[in-house]
């Protein structure tokens, strides 16, 4: 009989994980906890908030892979490794993923109207007198609200501020959907990066000119408060959209308001606020054309965890079998 595979942790996990691991690693897997030697034994190592340092990992004869959850504080010896020939993997955050996912969601609604379409049937809005019939594959009632106006993603120009790791991940998406995506942030990528992304990039003012619809993913500093103010949505395109799912504060809400009244913006979505929980007052409760969610885009930090592992043992399967 072979030996088993093993697995082990560096860090002290909560016992609900440790024991979600020892659930979906395969037969072929033994997972050693911290302490014991665990790490002299290893064949591979998760790990989100420990530390391998070259040491630990010239000591760990038999250590083939390392598997590091990117948002923990953990970090791995890279050049130790490479002299090793140990692979290093990185998961991604799924609550960030989940930003991302939330941003092109919200664009995809803004686009194609929905909530609009939505109110209309819900409301009964019928155009043109037409009576309910049974629909065939070629016989249906197109449109009967009577949408003005409904757009594809594909083909679009969507800009994005900022591309970190939720901004790389939504760019990721949207060019899923054949949109053409430019980006803006202080320090231009590498044109081989932008290429592997498959984004443009465009000066500030530039994408606000540009983009059908505009989506912040930066982080909130004193230099960014309300970037996007009065003077930012006077650049955009008349009938353009707008979302942040980012920070409430980079976003004047006045300003906001203002522009989706007079019709400037055809549409924006919220899921973060300068104040939160929304106060009942807020002019953004009663401003056309708003998608409003209570900061839900990024799921929560249990369920995060729970994906983040599976992935991480999913990343190690081909190597236990």
């Amino acid at each position: 009989m072979s030996d088993p595979y093993v697995v082990a942790l560096v860090e002290e996990l909560p016992e609900a994980q440790v024991e979600l691991l020892r659930d979906v690693l395969p037969d072929a897997c033994r997972l050693a906890t911290p302490g014991n030697g665990a790490l002299s034994e290893a064949n591979a190592v998760i790990l989100r908030d420990g530390v391998l340092d070259a040491d630990a990992i010239e000591a760990a004869a038999q250590l083939e892979k390392i598997v590091r959850i990117d948002v923990g504080s953990g970090s791995v010896d890279a050049e130790a490794c490479r002299r090793r020939g140990i692979d290093v993997e990185v998961v991604p955050s799924p609550s960030l993923m989940s930003v991302a996912e939330h941003a092109v969601t919200a664009i995809l609604m803004l686009l194609k109207r929905i909530p609009q379409a939505t109110d209309r049937l819900r409301a009964g809005v019928v155009v043109g007198g037409v009576e309910p019939e049974l629909t065939t594959q070629e016989e249906y009632a197109y449109n009967w609200v009577g949408l003005e106006h409904f757009d594809a993603l594909w083909g679009q120009t969507i800009g994005l501020v900022g591309l970190g790791r939720i901004g790389s991940h939504a760019a990721r998406l949207l060019r899923c959907f054949g949109a053409d995506v430019a980006y803006t942030k202080r320090t231009r990528l590498p044109r081989e990066q932008e290429h592997e992304l498959g984004v443009r990039y465009l000066p500030f003012d530039d994408l606000l000119r540009t983009a059908v619809c505009v989506s912040l993913h930066n982080r909130f500093t004193e230099e960014t408060e309300s970037m996007m103010g009065e003077r930012e949505f006077s650049l955009m395109q008349q009938g353009s959209f707008f979302v942040n799912t980012a920070r409430g504060r980079l976003v004047d809400e006045d300003a906001l308001v203002a522009a989706l009244t007079s019709g400037r913006l055809a549409g924006a979505a919220l899921d973060v606020f300068r104040y939160e929980p929304l106060p009942p007052d807020s002019p953004l409760l009663s401003a056309p054309n708003l998608l409003l969610t209570p900061h839900t885009g990024g799921i929560p930090s249990s369920e995060s965890q729970t994906l983040e592992l599976r992935e991480a043992v999913r990343r190690l399967r081909r190597e236990a079998r």
